[in-house]
């Protein structure tokens, strides 16, 4: 049994370094998919394809197995023991850390189409058809993109501005 704890609280470890570089690759990507297999189990929404509730859960269960098996417990309890604590660290990172993560990023996030006719101010001087920088507010928030001038007349830093595109998360504006 404590080898089976072991591969367990390894393969969490490992999982957790491979989802690290793997989100690094789709973010690189611009990877945006999301899958919704929330399942709901007792009145909780526990979504075991997601990577940190997986890892949690597996590296739990390998780590309160390996110290139970070594404080001297015989397997079958420490296996409830481990088996039960997992799922109480996972329930609990879905709800209190995941869940309220998730609706804070929807409810503050904007999406591109939405900032269409924006105003916003220049942060970083556009000249002619080179890069700058804009800064507007969404929903109390304050951002801050990589712009160009949609029609290469030079906009100075401070200047107002109304964003009348977006391509791949360029914003291209006009001096107001």
């Amino acid at each position: 049994m404590l080898r089976l704890f072991q591969i367990c609280f390894y393969t969490g470890v490992l999982f957790t370094i491979v989802s690290f570089l793997m989100g690094q690759l789709f973010d690189f990507l611009n990877f945006d998919g999301d899958l919704d297999m929330d399942g709901d189990i007792w009145g909780l929404s526990i979504s075991p394809l997601k990577p940190i509730i997986m890892m949690s859960f597996i590296t739990t269960l390998g780590g309160i197995g390996i110290i139970t098996i070594d404080k001297g417990f015989n397997a079958l309890t420490s296996f409830i023991i481990a088996l039960s604590v997992a799922l109480m660290v996972s329930v609990v990172l879905h709800k209190f850390v995941v869940t309220p993560l998730y609706k804070a990023q929807n409810t503050s996030a904007v999406s591109q189409e939405e900032l269409i006719g924006h105003v916003a101010k220049t942060r970083i001087n556009i000249i002619g058809d080179s890069f700058g920088s804009i800064t507007y507010v969404a929903n109390g928030n304050t951002y801050s993109s990589p712009a160009k001038s949609i029609d290469g007349i030079d906009i100075y830093q401070g200047e107002e501005v109304k964003i009348v595109n977006i391509e791949r998360n360029i914003f291209y504006v006009v001096r107001l």
